[in-house]
């Protein structure tokens, strides 16, 4: 049961984190708002990083053979002749899995404070980094699969790449595990 020991505290901290933005940021899937226990607090930067995000995405299918039909208005994406038009809002930003990794890596081991800890001061930093390209990938993904079969939308974008999302994040959370936690203490009791 001691070698789950850190795997049942990272699940544990994964569904506090995830389960605590859900009760309280509120804003469904059209919502262009972001509300905490009913209250708007859309940051004015919002609008801007869906726009980042966009064109990052767009990007990233332009890589790919017969994608210059693509169209970008504002946050808005679609190949003419798709069926489906993916609209760039909050939820897709990313912030909510960027900030259920922070709250991992923070609150992960955090006590008593070690040495390595301040390592996470660049690993947090480094894997938002890493979280953000997949999102862009992901996003330009979810737009060139739909392309003409707009049913395949709800599939990709609730769940196959939700659970690659949350799969990097335990895969983040392994590599922190594995090489900075357990390889320092060995170093210390070797």
């Amino acid at each position: 049961m001691n070698k789950y020991k850190g795997i049942i505290y990272f699940l544990c901290l994964l569904f506090f984190f995830h389960f605590s933005w859900k009760i309280a940021i509120d804003g469904d899937m059209e919502s262009t708002q972001m509300y905490l226990f009913g209250k708007d607090i859309t940051p004015e930067w919002f609008h801007t990083a869906c726009r980042w995000l966009t064109l990052a995405a767009g990007w990233f299918i332009h890589l790919f053979p017969n994608t210059q039909d693509l169209v970008i208005e504002d946050t808005l994406m679609y190949f003419p002749e798709g069926k489906i038009k993916i609209s760039i809002i909050w939820g897709c930003t990313g912030i909510k899995q960027m900030s259920i990794f922070c709250g991992i890596m923070i609150f992960y081991r955090c006590f008593p404070f070690e040495k390595y800890q301040w390592n996470k001061l660049w690993y947090i930093p480094v894997g938002c980094i890493l979280l953000t390209i997949y999102n862009v990938i992901r996003v330009g993904s979810t737009v060139m699969l739909t392309n003409g079969h707009p049913e395949k939308f709800q599939s990709l974008h609730d769940g196959i790449f939700r659970y690659i999302y949350y799969t990097i994040i335990f895969i983040l959370w392994v590599v922190w595990e594995e090489v900075w936690v357990r390889s320092k203490r060995r170093k210390v009791k070797g």
